[in-house]
């Protein structure tokens, strides 16, 4: 048996918490799935490690996306792509530092880094701000 308030463990022969005076429940509710988004598409895989750790050192918990897929022999674009995901809350930050401590900025139509001095998207075409 859980306390619904301060989630402490008790043994099932008690009815109440003896902090919270609240009556016990037999499981807690997990908490919501967090929504994520994606921060950025990377081209390449270990750049995208490199980047999940620098996010990470700032905070930002990450996941990646398509790492374990590998085509061979030769590496077709579309299918090396890396997304970087993180909680939605995080992903302007985490935009903000590549471009200010990366040079790296984030196309804004198919969401992959580019180099800061581009213009145009290489991948998309798209132009840049």
């Amino acid at each position: 048996m859980f306390c619904p308030k301060c989630e402490e463990e008790f043994p099932d022969t008690t009815p109440t918490c003896r902090d919270c005076n609240v009556e016990l429940v037999s499981s807690l509710k997990e908490d919501k799935f967090p929504e994520l988004a994606v921060i950025c598409t990377i081209l390449n895989e270990a750049t995208a490690y490199i980047i999940r750790g620098f996010l990470e050192n700032e905070n930002i918990p990450c996941q990646l996306e398509n790492i374990s897929f590998h085509a061979g022999p030769a590496p077709v674009a579309d299918l090396m792509k890396v997304r970087l995901w993180a909680r939605k809350e995080d992903v302007e930050r985490a935009r903000k530092l590549l471009e200010e401590r990366q040079g790296i900025q984030v196309c804004s139509a198919c969401e992959t880094e580019v180099a800061f001095e581009d213009n145009v998207c290489s991948y998309c075409g798209e132009k840049l701000n």
